[in-house]
């Protein structure tokens, strides 16, 4: 499927986009949040989303921050929670069947921002897919249970596996975890998998049941998406990439298990 940049107006700013869709009836709306200090395009590149609106019947779409910085953009949830409410209102219109509700997804600061979003308008997303950068919000308890499945490797380096000392980055990845399972009432010990020498399953809940929280552990990883394919520079920068998962395909499969 073919991706078209499309732009929308709020707050009288010009907001940008890339989108593609469905031949037939939609079945979810995703959207994939691009990193700090990237884009729409190369977010569209990372995770190869877009194919889902073919075999999946997705209506996906890939919005760009406003905030420039470096070569990119980074989110600003003051600014931009505005515009990814009108994104999903202008999107469920045309696509009544999804149900207003839309798959926030992420790699990094886009990551943030999704669970920024989830958190303060949980009745507006089927679930959280967060890579590299899985968030708990701060403020009252979401509004309802939001299914959350993240990603990270121990070796990332930009946004430490346990945590670290600045405003955007401070609990470690498995206390957000635990943080946004307690929110969506799970009070129960999660379960862990060893599923290879190097990936470990923590789930809260059940699987496929209401607010499940999964996090998939890469031993080793760095900043990076599993299963996607970078550049040798890009490597020796963000560290190894985990290929035993993919996680565009888990992030799908997860969002089709709740609807």
């Amino acid at each position: 499927m073919s991706l078209e940049p499309r732009s929308l107006t709020v707050g009288g700013a010009r907001r940008n986009f890339w989108l593609t869709e469905p031949d037939g009836t939609a079945s979810a709306i995703v959207l994939g949040l691009h990193g700090t200090r990237s884009n729409a395009q190369r977010q569209a590149r990372l995770s190869a989303m877009a194919s889902l609106a073919g075999g999946g019947g997705a209506v996906v779409a890939f919005p760009e921050a406003i905030v420039p910085i470096g070569s990119g953009f980074e989110w600003d949830p003051e600014i931009d929670t505005a515009f990814l409410l009108e994104l999903v209102d202008q999107l469920s219109d045309r696509h009544p069947a999804t149900g207003g509700r839309a798959c926030m997804t992420g790699m990094s600061g886009g990551a943030r921002m999704s669970s920024h979003f989830a958190w303060h308008h949980a009745d507006r997303v089927r679930m959280v897919g967060a890579v590299a950068g899985l968030r708990a919000g701060t403020g009252a308890t979401p509004s309802q249970p939001v299914p959350v499945l993240a990603f990270h490797g121990t070796a990332d380096r930009i946004n430490p596996y346990g945590g670290g000392n600045t405003p955007r980055w401070d609990e470690s990845v498995p206390d957000a975890a635990r943080r946004w399972a307690l929110a969506n009432g799970l009070t129960e010990a999660p379960s862990e998998t060893s599923v290879t020498k190097t990936l470990t399953r923590t789930t809260y809940g059940v699987e496929g049941g209401t607010g499940e929280v999964t996090l998939w552990t890469a031993r080793g990883a760095g900043h990076t998406w599993p299963g996607a394919r970078l550049g040798l520079l890009l490597r020796l920068f963000l560290g190894r990439t985990n290929m035993e998962i993919d996680a565009t395909e888990r992030i799908w499969s997860f969002a089709q298990g709740h609807v």
